[in-house]
């Protein structure tokens, strides 16, 4: 569905930082029918996915060659030099001062503060970013094929995430469960009922492997979760999780040919 603004506190916006930006918009633009801009060399390569003519998301060159690739989730906010300090008071981290992009807006990218305080285990946070509008509002599909359906904190340190995440964006953390097998709680709005948030926070504590660090996961929607896998396996990619029915509709996660991992929904 069309998107015409966003609310302070909600995902708007999603980019992937790759070894190869020319091959990921290729693998991309085959695998969800997305087209982009022509890569803008003032903005250090940046370019922008586009599907059926409206914004999806962005692509642009690592900034570190060692890094790995990853896709970064930016949640919006009218105030970004406050909600930056809300972060570090919060106990996350800072990497990215606020930058302003002319005329689009501006971003910053910061971390949670991650890991368990008990144990010490998995100490690393989730980064992500901020942005705060200017002409750029954020992608403009939603909850459809070929556009972000969903986000997700997979986190080791969930009691944590849910107070920084409550503080930071200023919206209600609804809890959905708090058992030792589903501990989930859904970033919402204050207008939304319990289960129709935009945004959700797991706890991965018992199954995240020590060597990957807590991470925010998008869903993207499609119309056939099974044959978005295999068309992602034949243009070089990986299935990380094999496609599986859930209450939440039939879901998968695949690695692109350089390590990126994104999850599908299915949508029709």
């Amino acid at each position: 569905m069309p998107v015409p603004t966003h609310s302070d506190g909600v995902a708007v916006w999603f980019d992937l930082s790759s070894t190869d930006p020319a091959a990921a918009a290729d693998f991309y633009g085959r695998l969800f029918g997305w087209d982009h801009t022509e890569m803008d060399e003032r903005f250090g390569g940046y370019s922008q996915f586009t599907h059926k003519g409206k914004l999806i998301a962005g692509l642009g060159p690592k900034p570190d060659p060692g890094m790995p690739d990853f896709w970064c989730t930016y949640f919006q906010t009218s105030d970004i030099e406050a909600t930056v300090k809300t972060v570090a008071a919060s106990g996350g981290s800072v990497f990215q001062d606020p930058m302003e992009i002319p005329e689009q807006g501006t971003m910053a990218i910061v971390m949670d503060p991650g890991g368990d305080p008990e144990t010490g285990a998995n100490p690393h946070g989730a980064v992500f970013g901020l942005w705060q509008p200017g002409q750029h509002t954020g992608f403009e599909l939603h909850m459809e094929t070929g556009a972000a359906t969903y986000f997700e904190l997979q986190t080791t340190g969930y009691t944590r995430a849910v107070e920084f995440y409550g503080e930071v964006l200023g919206n209600p953390v609804v809890s959905l469960g708090d058992t030792d097998e589903f501990r989930y709680s859904q970033l919402s709005l204050p207008d939304r009922a319990p289960g129709e948030g935009y945004a959700g926070i797991m706890d991965a504590s018992g199954y995240l492997p020590s060597e990957v660090p807590s991470h925010w996961a998008i869903y993207i929607g499609t119309d056939n979760v099974d044959a978005t896998v295999d068309k992602a396996v034949e243009l070089g990619g990986a299935v990380v999780a094999a496609p599986e029915d859930t209450p939440y509709g039939r879901l998968a996660t695949i690695g692109d040919p350089f390590g990126a991992m994104i999850k599908l929904q299915q949508v029709a």
